[in-house]
């Protein structure tokens, strides 16, 4: 028999999800027969597996030791399931940290998560710093990704509520984000842009429509300009853009439609604002998630609700500007 008490990480998913997680070989079946015949138990009593767990609380698996290891996986070594080696200093991408969530700074150049390249990722970077959390149940991750070479905010949930929290607030979008960037050209005003974004994932490209289409989905970025000024004798724009939707490379087409691309963006980028790229000596796309603004929470999030954040621009953009 085993024995599991419930941690605070692992609290707020249902019974069953847990299970599935502890046991990820035993068949859904089995575990659903073991739960009506009180072979798995959840406090000392009989479970239907759809019951919320707490932190303290106790499951019971009647299983053999030959079961388990057989179930659990216990027997693998995948490097997957281990807690990988961070080549950078992650304390220093923390901006704000509490019992619940991380708020990181990422740096261009950094992986969000892992894309089968070997690269590390900043997920990378959250699993090391948090390997004392990680349960067979569950393991802490970041939940926004951005482009390799995007820098700036993204968060992390420390336990299960959290990352539910967090990812609910991505999805229904009322966490408010906005990044910053700087445009090859003079733009000027303000401006809210909306459109139909289809990626082709075999080219990692995505693609602007006006009119909608089969598989594009609905994009939607409010701008406005921050300050025009020249670098090289180059006319550039400080612009600030507050992601409505948030789909990938979605500001980098928004901006390139107008005529106006990310200065240092070669895939979406025009001949002359390429050109302007290489002469000012920028590698790579000049975007920023720059802030991010919480809706009103309740407990155990209250002391988020209102709060922003703020990432401080990156070298790469600071030298540009006046």
């Amino acid at each position: 028999m085993k024995e599991l008490i419930i941690r605070n990480t692992e609290a707020g998913q249902n019974l069953f999800r847990y299970l599935l997680r502890v046991l990820p070989d035993a068949p859904s079946g089995l575990l659903r027969k073991s739960l009506r015949k009180k072979n798995i138990t959840l406090n000392g009593r009989k479970a239907e597996g759809k019951e919320i767990l707490q932190e303290g609380d106790t499951v019971r698996v009647w299983f053999s030791e030959e079961t388990w290891e057989k179930f659990s996986g216990a027997g693998k070594t995948e490097k997957e399931t281990e807690s990988p080696d961070f080549p950078f200093s992650f304390q220093d991408m923390i901006l704000y940290e509490d019992e619940n969530i991380l708020i990181l700074n990422k740096p261009a150049g950094l992986l969000s998560q892992r894309d089968g390249s070997g690269a590390p990722s900043l997920n990378d970077g959250v699993l090391s710093y948090l390997k004392d959390s990680m349960t067979p149940a569950f393991r802490p991750s970041v939940c926004n990704r951005l482009d390799r070479n995007t820098s700036g905010i993204v968060l992390a949930g420390k336990n299960l509520p959290a990352l539910q929290m967090l990812n609910s607030l991505l999805k229904d979008r009322t966490l408010r984000k906005y990044y910053v960037t700087i445009l090859f050209g003079t733009l000027t005003g303000e401006k809210t842009v909306k459109g139909y974004l289809l990626k082709d994932k075999n080219s990692n490209r995505s693609f602007l429509y006006r009119e909608r289409r089969v598989g594009a989905v609905p994009i939607e970025t409010r701008y406005r300009v921050l300050r025009n000024f020249t670098a090289g004798g180059i006319p550039l724009t400080l612009a600030e853009a507050h992601l409505v939707t948030g789909r990938s490379h979605q500001l980098r087409l928004h901006f390139a439609s107008l005529g106006h691309p990310i200065l240092g963006d070669r895939k979406y980028g025009s001949r002359e604002s390429i050109e302007a790229s290489k002469a000012l000596s920028v590698p790579c796309q000049l975007l920023h998630a720059e802030r991010i603004v919480f809706p009103h929470l309740e407990a155990p999030f209250s002391s988020l609700a209102g709060k922003e954040w703020k990432a401080p621009l990156p070298e790469n953009m600071k030298k540009l500007l006046p």
